[in-house]
């Protein structure tokens, strides 16, 4: 494992992110920073979730997620 000296990321209202175990859809609702504790808070149309405890959707072109594989 490397480590990163600067990260970037860009959320917006309406994207659709993966949340829980199993990776579910859910859309951001509404993004709350919190000046005293630092932490940023995405509510989600599956619950608030911290940032950084969720996974981003991949552009890729596939229908059928076996055809990763073909």
């Amino acid at each position: 494992m490397s480590t990163l000296r600067n990260i970037s990321l860009s959320l917006e209202l309406g994207q659709t992110i993966l949340v829980g175990r199993n990776r579910t859809p859910a859309e951001i609702t509404k993004i709350e920073y919190f000046e005293h504790s630092g932490e940023i808070v995405l509510n989600t149309t599956r619950g608030k979730r911290k940032a950084l405890t969720f996974a981003l959707i991949e552009d890729d072109d596939f229908d059928n997620p076996a055809d990763r594989f073909r």
